[in-house]
């Protein structure tokens, strides 16, 4: 909805709409919400997450070449005769990347025929690094019948305040791969209140999903891959549970994105724009559990509900 991410519209603004207003703008957000899922390389595109063993080479089933850990390194031979692109160059020779941080990074982008390999790196005891593919064409783009929802409601906007950190903090939350866990960044939490009761959630940097942000070191020798909350500045995100969760909705919680470029001005939360997590429609993803002080204590019966078909 218009102002969602651009911060342009206030409580007011909202208030003074007809309900027929509200939901004609709530459907136009939620139109760009499905043709974003639905882009070339969206979340419906994943076909495939291989992960990587340590000391091991490997090789992807659907994708030339091979793949071999060495610690913190990992190596992309190519296989000859096969055109793989990456950084938009064709790959003539092994190419290894480094990435020393303990994040979660998606390091670079492999292209081979319109597929999309993608190596990622994920905090883990056993697994680290993975490989998952990007299919223009895949399954589950084709039976993709559209997101269902419950029906908008603008009573289900409440006035709110955004209170940023002064130094923000790492909260470290559960994944939905149960070896895995996401280090994510606590820059503030939002207050609002329903039934008279007042309630807090904790507020996290926006992810994300581009691959392969750089910066020198000191030296100006050596690349060093950056997390996935790069050009995310003025976004935070809101993952919560409800007693809708599990049930009506996914188990693992959803997302409410807010812009926070001008905190002062943030003065509403609307519950309609909560949408699901990649994981809602695929297994190839590594998406972070709702922090449990998210937990709200009633049912939030708008936005989006459980995908009625998931296809891999």
């Amino acid at each position: 909805m218009k102002g969602h991410d651009d911060g342009v519209v206030t409580y007011q603004n909202i208030q003074r709409m007809t309900e027929q207003q509200f939901d004609k703008e709530w459907l136009k957000w939620h139109a760009k919400r499905e043709d974003k899922l639905m882009s070339k390389y969206g979340w419906l595109s994943l076909r495939s997450i291989d992960w990587l063993s340590d000391g091991q080479e490997v090789k992807i089933a659907g994708f030339p070449g091979k793949w071999k850990q060495q610690g913190n390194a990992v190596s992309y031979i190519p296989e000859n005769g096969k055109a793989v692109t990456n950084r938009w160059k064709i790959l003539t020779a092994p190419k290894t990347v480094v990435v020393d941080s303990v994040a979660d990074v998606n390091v670079e982008d492999f292209d081979f025929q319109g597929v999309r390999a993608q190596l990622i790196k994920r905090i883990g005891s056993d697994r680290k690094f993975a490989v998952r593919q990007r299919d223009p064409h895949s399954s589950t783009k084709r039976n993709f019948t559209g997101l269902p929802y419950f029906e908008p409601d603008k009573n289900w906007v409440f006035p709110a305040r955004y209170i940023p950190l002064k130094k923000w903090e790492i909260l470290t939350t559960a994944s939905v791969l149960g070896d895995l866990s996401h280090n994510e960044t606590h820059i503030g939490d939002l207050y609002f209140s329903f039934h008279d009761e007042e309630y807090r959630l904790v507020v996290f940097q926006a992810h994300n999903d581009d691959s392969g942000w750089l910066k020198q070191d000191i030296d100006g020798e050596n690349n060093i891959y950056l997390d996935n909350r790069q050009n995310t500045q003025g976004h935070g995100t809101i993952l919560f549970r409800d007693l809708t969760t599990g049930a009506e909705t996914y188990g693992g919680g959803r997302r409410i994105r807010i812009n926070i470029s001008k905190p002062q001005e943030l003065d509403y939360i609307d519950f309609n724009t909560a949408v699901n997590l990649p994981c809602a429609f695929s297994s190839f993803c590594t998406c972070p559990f709702a922090p449990s002080e998210n937990t709200l204590p009633f049912k939030v019966r708008v936005g989006e509900t459980t995908p009625k078909v998931v296809t891999n």
